[in-house]
């Protein structure tokens, strides 16, 4: 069953940098993202370690829900930051810019969660005591990748994004291709 789920996660992994090259239309801003769900992994270990949990199919769940939470925090700032870009803004400025205006979407989605998941493991029903090394896991992984998100995606960012993101109009590509025929 470990080797099924390890296959899961592998694959969850290679469909999203997929689904997020067609948003991103670049083979690296998904790059810059995923970056960031080591650091959720981290997280959730330290917060097993800390707690005295142990690794179970139940928290290993959790790291899977973990990987889409912070993925998504980091598909926002990414995107946000192209945005300015093609608008004009010099890289720099863009993600200060951007660190400005979606830190609280961040930090609320981070926040939601968290409180949504403290409640399974403050809990002594028998249901919650069974979903708290889940819980852990996405509690101590999104708060650690959502601080790390807000300092490693930018730098991450500002090193490997020399040049400004294009954009790409498919309609534009089709209807030149029919002009032509």
């Amino acid at each position: 069953m470990l080797g099924d789920l390890i296959t899961m996660v592998l694959l969850a992994i290679v469909l999203i940098y997929f689904i997020m090259v067609a948003q991103f239309q670049s083979l690296l801003s998904p790059f810059i993202v995923l970056f960031t769900v080591p650091l959720a992994f981290t997280g959730g270990l330290l917060g097993l370690l800390l707690t005295g949990q142990q690794l179970t199919m139940i928290s290993m769940m959790g790291f899977i829900v973990l990987m889409g939470t912070v993925v998504n925090n980091g598909i926002v700032f990414v995107d946000y930051a192209n945005q300015l870009r093609m608008g004009g803004m010099e890289r720099r400025a863009a993600l200060v810019a951007t660190g400005k205006t979606r830190m609280r979407p961040i930090l609320m989605t981070t926040l939601t969660t968290v409180l949504a998941m403290l409640q399974m493991v403050f809990s002594n029903d028998m249901a919650s005591q069974l979903m708290s090394g889940m819980a852990i896991v996405i509690i101590f992984g999104l708060t650690y990748a959502t601080l790390m998100t807000l300092y490693v995606v930018p730098l991450m960012y500002d090193i490997l994004f020399k040049k400004p993101p294009l954009n790409v109009d498919i309609c534009l590509l089709y209807t030149s291709d029919a002009a032509d025929d």
